[in-house]
């Protein structure tokens, strides 16, 4: 149990702090290499959430978790608290784990009574009053960016990709921040900062219970994803700390609410849990100790591994380190999915780069994933 246990955490270390990795993907891998242990599966998509802020915030480059985390966290590390931001993450992801366990039981009851139209309703009312927030004649480019994702996301989906979340929030986040990074020259080095959390100590608790019980939302509805959660948290969290105390506390809230739908319900709500053999329902009070370990085994190397990551990245010239990033994500498009995957990809980056030069909150982006869910 214990080789599983921590197998399954290298893993998900791997996947977190590697730019344009997903967990998802490196699972699928291990599995068709005969390694499709439930425990290796649990551990290292639990470990994931916790770790993928490095390459979110320090590179820009997201998963459909940390996506809408990625300005707020970049403008922090550009401040010079990059440690504050990992911290965040760290112990936003841990209370998460601790809140969501006596929230499991009222889950368990509640997962059977799920109905698909309740979900669309949900995502409707999001994306009316996500244009809606945006001031004066900004609503229109904002709906106009939310259909041209929208539209963006449904052409995706039907093209039958290995990895369209990949190609989408790669270009819809990650790449238009790394061009404007290589665009505006920024050369410093990123600097840690002390690690101190700048947020009062209640609010930080409010906020991550905030972001668990969104979390249990997005893994209860499968048309309202972790990252609309977190979209719905940002207009409930006015600053950037509280924000991503809800996206980090969402991203993890989510998978553990995921795994227990799958032990009560038997439907599978994110990759991981799709590779995972069917299990009883009597086997949560094990995995939830197995949360427990493994959180609080990250919580004792992750700010090491990340201190241990910036200080390397003081050694490569920012500009350089960027370039090179930017290389690897578009290789990375390539290899899983060719010239297509190229396309996808470069429809993203262009209507991410419209938000910005439209002056809308690329929050209205999410229409790539909102659209096809209304529409159906």
């Amino acid at each position: 149990m214990l080789r599983e246990l921590l197998t399954g955490i290298a893993g998900g270390t791997l996947s977190g702090v590697s730019p344009g990795i997903h967990v998802n993907t490196l699972a699928a891998f291990l599995s068709s290499a005969g390694i499709r242990d439930n425990l290796v599966l649990f551990a290292m998509g639990l470990t994931h959430t916790f770790l993928d802020v490095i390459p979110s915030a320090f590179l820009g480059v997201p998963d459909e978790g940390t996506a809408l985390g990625i300005l707020p966290a970049h403008r922090l590390v550009l401040r010079g608290r990059a440690m504050e931001v990992v911290r965040l993450a760290l112990w936003a992801s841990f209370l998460a784990v601790l809140m969501a366990i006596p929230a499991m039981p009222l889950y368990l009851h509640l997962a059977p009574l799920y109905r698909p139209a309740v979900g669309r309703f949900l995502v409707f009312l999001l994306a009316v009053f996500l244009v809606l927030t945006e001031p004066g004649l900004k609503r229109f480019f904002a709906l106009l960016v939310f259909f041209l994702s929208g539209i963006l996301g449904m052409l995706t989906f039907r093209l039958g990709l290995s990895q369209p979340f990949y190609h989408l929030f790669t270009g819809l986040f990650g790449v238009p921040v790394i061009l404007l990074s290589i665009l505006e020259e920024r050369t410093r080095p990123i600097d840690a900062g002390d690690g101190e959390i700048l947020l009062d100590r209640g609010r930080f608790l409010g906020f991550s219970a905030l972001g668990t019980a969104l979390g249990m939302v997005a893994s209860l509805v499968p048309a309202f994803t972790a990252s609309q959660a977190a979209l719905l948290g940002s207009f409930l969290s006015k600053d950037e700390r509280s924000f991503l105390t809800v996206v980090f506390s969402v991203n993890t809230a989510n998978f553990l609410f995921a795994f227990a739908n799958f032990l009560s319900t038997g439907r599978r709500r994110n990759g991981i849990v799709a590779l995972m053999f069917p299990l009883p329902g009597e086997a949560m009070a094990f995995y939830l100790l197995v949360a427990l370990f493994v959180s609080m085994a990250v919580l004792l190397y992750g700010e090491l591994l990340a201190a241990l990551i910036l200080r390397l990245l003081r050694w490569v010239p920012y500009g350089a380190l960027n370039s090179s990033v930017l290389v690897i994500l578009v290789v990375l498009s390539y290899l899983f999915d060719g010239v297509t995957g190229l396309i996808a990809l470069s429809g993203g980056v262009i209507i991410g780069l419209l938000a910005m030069v439209l002056g809308v909150r690329r929050t209205n982006c999410m229409g790539v994933l909102m659209l096809p869910i209304i529409i159906g």
